[in-house]
């Protein structure tokens, strides 16, 4: 009897402890539970906080204005290309770049636009506003430069897209390569501040022996008196037009002494390019062989017959013309070997009349995609 009560005990005891450790045992995992819920849910939170950060650290979609350049009015400034381009870098990026090619001597910037792969093989130009009074050709640089941009995506010349003529080309656009020499024929003295070019322009415009508004408004040197289209180491020597700096036709010291000069031929010097296009006032024509010979006459050829068939402007031979010499596209023909053409923009008298550039953009307006086309094509 006594044996069978003591066996009851232990029976009873053996239950105790079994119980008792069950319940530690799910006490601890209701534990392990609830602290894994936690985790779980702070990990929610912060990945619910980072990507709410991240939203706030992405850049905002700029919004794309109806029209960038202006093109009501003809007064184009160079703060306003300036800006303009600023706008094409944030509205289209990875599209285009823009750089610094030198500073004139009243301290402007000489802005370069680049469209395409820097790397590429073969690299195209374009210059405008070379001579001060014909600014205008700014106006259509920038615009082909927008229209182009904004239809990169979507456009298409001669069944080829934008994207198919950029394969394996880079364009560099020079849009005022004389920005001193415009602000001198949009605003006069008083729109330059280096006190020698001031004193320059006042020794130009005594030796002219001009008077009146007209005399700024014809400008086409630079802020130091020199014509940059006849500062080219190209029948340099042979020019003869004014012995002093003056408003016009001053070939300058040496050749290639400006610093507009220097920035142009900066662009041959370090990529392989073999079309040049500058953009001239006034005509309505395409001039073109400058003395060129075999593969470099038939090149030049090909670029001037295309151009004039998409501007509708005649072809014309400097050569048959008797045009002057040293300028950029003779340089570019006979010393470097590089199809160049100019491209004479309007009918008036520089500065051209507001009234003028709707019709010149209509003719220019796909000659930037046309461009590209000539070297794509194999024409």
């Amino acid at each position: 009897m006594k044996r069978k009560g003591f066996w009851m005990v232990l029976g009873f005891i053996g239950c105790f402890l079994l119980g008792v450790g069950l319940y530690f045992v799910v006490h601890q995992r209701s534990g392990q539970s609830e602290d894994q819920g936690s985790e779980k849910l702070e990990m929610t939170s912060g990945q619910v906080r980072r990507s709410e950060s991240e939203k706030r650290e992405e850049p905002p979609v700029t919004e794309i204005p109806k029209e960038i350049v202006q093109t009501q009015d003809s007064l184009y400034t160079y703060e306003q290309m300036v800006k303009d381009l600023e706008t094409m870098e944030l509205c289209f990026p990875g599209q285009i770049q823009v750089k610094e090619l030198g500073v004139t001597a009243d301290g402007r910037s000489i802005k370069e636009a680049v469209l395409g792969d820097e790397k590429a093989e073969r690299h195209l130009m374009i210059q405008a506003s070379i001579h001060g009074r014909e600014y205008m050709n700014t106006q259509v640089a920038m615009r082909q430069l927008e229209l182009f941009l904004r239809n990169y995506e979507i456009g298409s010349y001669r069944n080829m897209t934008y994207e198919e003529l950029l394969q394996g080309l880079c364009v560099h656009v020079i849009p005022m390569a004389n920005p001193d020499g415009v602000t001198i024929s949009q605003y006069g003295p008083k729109g330059i501040h280096d006190k020698e070019c001031r004193q320059i322009l006042k020794q130009c415009r005594e030796a002219d022996g001009a008077d009146g508004r007209d005399y700024w408004k014809n400008w086409k040197a630079n802020a130091r008196g020199v014509d940059l289209n006849r500062n080219f180491d190209v029948g340099w020597q042979e020019f003869q037009g004014s012995l002093r700096p003056s408003s016009e036709r001053y070939k300058g010291d040496v050749p290639a002494s400006e610093t507009e000069t220097q920035a142009i031929l900066s662009i041959p010097q370090r990529y392989p390019v073999v079309g040049c296009m500058a953009y001239h006032s006034s005509g309505n024509l395409v001039y073109w062989d400058y003395g060129s010979r075999g593969q470099g006459y038939l090149e030049d050829q090909k670029l001037a017959q295309t151009v004039s068939e998409i501007t509708g402007y005649e072809a014309h031979s400097t050569v048959s013309d008797g045009t002057d010499s040293a300028g950029c596209s003779d340089y570019f023909v006979l010393k470097l070997g590089i199809a160049a053409i100019t491209v004479e923009n309007g009918t008036g008298d520089c500065p051209l009349d507001s009234e003028e550039f709707p019709v010149i953009m209509e003719k220019n307006e796909k000659l930037l995609p046309g461009y590209l086309w000539i070297y794509q094509s194999g024409r």
